[in-house]
């Protein structure tokens, strides 16, 4: 944990992308966290930006392996 690179999501994109990696679509994830599904989607396509990602798959994928979800 000390040798890799600090966390860079926020607290909700991390929940978000959490959600998403667990197979929750965009209306669950946003009912659960009282959020749009618009607002949702803006933090995922943020969350893929941020981790240079493919896609959310991949951004979960790379979150899973650095211990951030």
């Amino acid at each position: 944990a000390i040798t890799g690179r600090p966390n860079p999501l926020s607290p909700r994109e991390a929940e978000v992308l959490r959600r998403a990696g667990e197979g929750a679509d965009l209306a669950e994830i946003a009912a659960e966290l009282f959020l749009s599904k618009g607002t949702v989607r803006n933090y995922l396509g943020a969350v893929v930006t941020k981790l240079d990602a493919r896609n959310r798959l991949d951004a979960v994928r790379i979150a899973a392996e650095n211990g951030w979800i």
